[in-house]
């Protein structure tokens, strides 16, 4: 069971998917306290880091990457 997986209490079934790397964005953006996942456009930020990594595991890009995608897709 992949890190992500044992923390977040999800079933290896779920993992590699865009399901999973939904909820593991919507953590991300949300675990500082400092934005809401309204405050991004969610789907855009797994369909570029899917194309980006051509994975679904979008926990294994580097940080600086993951948080560029991110900064791109801030909602107006």
């Amino acid at each position: 069971m992949s890190t992500f997986s044992a923390r977040y209490g999800q079933q290896a079934a779920m993992i590699g998917t865009r399901e999973s790397a939904t909820a593991f964005v919507i953590h991300a953006v949300e675990s500082t306290g400092a934005a809401t996942r309204a405050d991004f456009d969610i789907d855009r930020i797994v369909s570029t880091a899917h194309a980006l990594s051509d994975d679904w595991d979008v926990e294994a890009l580097q940080p600086d990457t993951f948080w560029r995608i991110a900064a791109t897709c801030l909602t107006p």
